[in-house]
């Protein structure tokens, strides 16, 4: 055997290779990280991360962020432990108390943040509560106050050290990041994206503004005769002034007044399409989809349509309620566990995000594979529909009398009086139902006068049963109309029944494997 093939392969490089400090294209000044988001770069100035907090006093960006980030929050959340190791239960019970006192959805909704910036910090307040160390409070800070040094250590920028900061200590902030592609700790943010479509916005709408000033209402032009006096001339610009606000003016004599309309080319909804559009491009960054906050459509089927952009939206819901318990299960639950149920394996917290079944889409499917030549077993019906099912009853067999005694009837009340004529009639529709099915797989006669002779005897009974007031007045009222019927014939059709009724019962016995 060739000793190449047995023997053992070099041991892997344990060190960093592409580490931060050795990366030309992230600058580092003096023992810094600096922010490579290329708007915050050119459209920053002064502002930083300012720039960003200006994006939400737009009305729609504010709108579908809020949407993103409440998606999430709406969801309900739970903690699990990682094992039934008594430790492991502990420790996810004080995480769970722990989380919900700390009102777990005000601080998921506030770290979410790192959707717009890219990155979120969260300073979180312990307290000592007998023998718990608690996280009583957790507080989300100003992303501005914070940068990184090269090891990717957080660094609080203070009056007194404005460049490189003080370096903050373990276990005390949390730090989520949003859209990074090489793990940088300052992410990259939605504001990167939004910025422009929100600026473009503005411009438009300042000059829709001019626009409507200018063509909503008709530009007064005053004339004066030549001669006019100085004093006569400031009374006619005042004139023309309170046109716009007055419902009468006066001016001097020998003065015109008219009203100029603007002339107009083109379409006049040009800066409404354009804010649209922008607004679109706003919906479709955040939500990635627009018809979940548009009525607007186009094209055919619209309906599957906006079930797709449903579906991506909440594919996004999922992803940040995933990625911002990642960053809880590596930080905060991990120190309440470590601190408080030292050698318990920590538990995790998650959001449930999943979709509610459409359960008569579902009825519908499973109905039309059934007809295909399958059935669901019960476990499976329980599961999908939910507790509360049993196998349906097997089909009838036994003679018409055991059938049709008190309590035993389909819906029977039982003991006297408790006849049932329509279980009774049912039964008994059930036999010849029987008898038909044998006949059309040619496994009995199919002599249309048994039908007719069997129909004919079988009628003056469903008559009593169907005018009878109880059962005693039925049997009474049958036993004298018995010795009339042909009793021979009545007994070869229900011997013909019981047989169809144990060739059922057997049947069904080994379709169940019985």
């Amino acid at each position: 055997m060739d000793t190449a093939d047995t023997a053992k392969p070099a041991p892997p490089e344990l060190k960093e290779i592409a580490s931060v400090e050795r990366d030309w294209t992230f600058p580092i000044y003096m023992g810094v990280l600096i922010n490579r988001d290329d708007t915050l770069l050119q459209r920053g100035g002064g502002k930083g991360l300012k720039i960003y907090d200006d994006i939400e006093r737009d009305a729609h960006a504010y709108s579908v962020l809020q949407k993103r980030k409440l998606a999430v929050i709406a969801r309900p959340w739970e903690v699990k432990a990682a094992s039934d190791k008594p430790l492991d239960v502990q420790a996810s019970e004080i995480v769970k108390a722990q989380l919900a006192a700390l009102n777990f959805d005000q601080v998921t909704l506030d770290l979410l943040d790192a959707l717009l910036k890219g990155f979120s910090v969260g300073e979180v307040m312990w307290r000592i509560d007998g023998a718990q160390l608690v996280a009583d409070r957790m507080i989300v800070r100003d992303q501005r106050r914070f940068i990184f040094d090269s090891k990717y250590a957080l660094h609080m920028l203070t009056r007194e050290n404005l460049v490189t900061g003080e370096l903050m200590p373990e276990r005390k902030f949390i730090v989520h990041s949003f859209g990074a592609k090489d793990a940088s700790p300052y992410g990259f943010g939605l504001g990167n994206k939004l910025f422009w479509p929100v600026f473009f916005k503005r411009q438009d709408i300042t000059f829709w503004m001019i626009f409507a000033d200018k063509f909503g209402s008709p530009t007064a032009v005053g004339k004066y005769p030549p001669g006019a006096s100085p004093d006569d001339q400031k009374k006619l610009l005042a004139a023309l002034a309170a046109i716009a606000q007055d419902a009468g003016i006066i001016v001097p004599e020998g003065m015109v007044v008219e009203l100029l309309e603007a002339a107009r080319a083109g379409a006049i909804d040009t800066y409404e399409k354009l804010a649209k559009y922008m607004d679109d491009q706003m919906s479709e960054c955040v939500l990635g989809e627009t018809m979940t906050t548009s009525s607007r459509g186009s094209g055919l089927g619209q309906g599957g349509q906006a079930q797709v952009h449903n579906e991506v939206r909440l594919e996004l819901v999922k992803a940040d309620a995933d990625l911002l318990s990642g960053t809880l299960n590596r930080t905060l639950v991990r120190w309440i566990s470590e601190y408080n149920v030292p050698g318990a394996t920590p538990p995790a917290v998650w959001r449930i995000v999943e979709e509610a079944k459409d359960l008569n889409a579902q009825a519908t499917r499973d109905v039309n594979i059934c007809n295909m030549g399958f059935r669901p077993t019960l476990d499976y019906i329980k599961e999908t529909y939910g507790d509360g099912w049993e196998p349906a009853p097997a089909p009838p067999t036994g003679n018409i009398r055991a059938l049709a005694a008190p309590g035993q009837g389909a819906g029977g009340a039982g003991g006297a009086g408790g006849l049932d004529p329509v279980g009774f009639a049912e039964t008994v529709a059930a036999i010849l139902s029987g008898q038909a099915a044998i006949d059309r797989a040619g496994a009995a006669p199919s002599d249309a006068a048994l039908q007719a002779q069997a129909e004919r005897v079988l009628a003056p009974v469903l008559e009593l049963v169907k005018g009878g007031a109880d059962y005693a007045e039925i049997m009474a009222k049958l036993v004298e109309v018995f010795p009339a019927m042909d009793a021979a014939g009545l007994e070869e059709l229900l011997a013909r029944a019981i047989f169809v009724g144990d060739l059922w019962g057997r049947a069904g016995a080994a379709a169940d494997g019985g």
